[in-house]
């Protein structure tokens, strides 16, 4: 890959997390682990994450605003819960992320 293209591609990868809000590593987890999950609870994206409430709470308030998640209350057994669940967009950020990663491995190959 030349330096131009690799050049072009971390570009584009900066776009995307800038446009999307993850600028942080925080966002950026939370997202992928919502990828993974599809739909957790609060509690359960607090203990995989390990942040604090506050700050699990505003970086999903970020993440609701732009559009690539979203969270609601729901009633449980055990009362009221949390459950925060990644969109279609934020589905959409994660697999071109992944797809710009793939193509720079398949570059490397040749």
């Amino acid at each position: 890959m030349s330096d131009e293209r690799k050049a072009q591609t971390i570009k584009e990868i900066m776009d995307l997390l800038k446009d999307n809000s993850l600028t942080t590593n925080i966002r950026l987890s939370i997202l992928l682990i919502l990828y993974i999950y599809g739909k957790i609870t609060f509690s359960e994206l607090l203990a995989y994450t390990s942040l604090k409430k506050n700050t699990l709470y505003v970086n999903l308030q970020i993440l609701a605003d732009n559009g690539l998640i979203k969270y609601k209350k729901a009633f449980s057994l055990k009362g009221v819960i949390s459950v925060v669940e990644i969109t279609p967009k934020g589905r959409e950020v994660v697999e071109k992320l992944f797809e710009i990663i793939e193509n720079i491995k398949e570059k490397e190959k040749k």
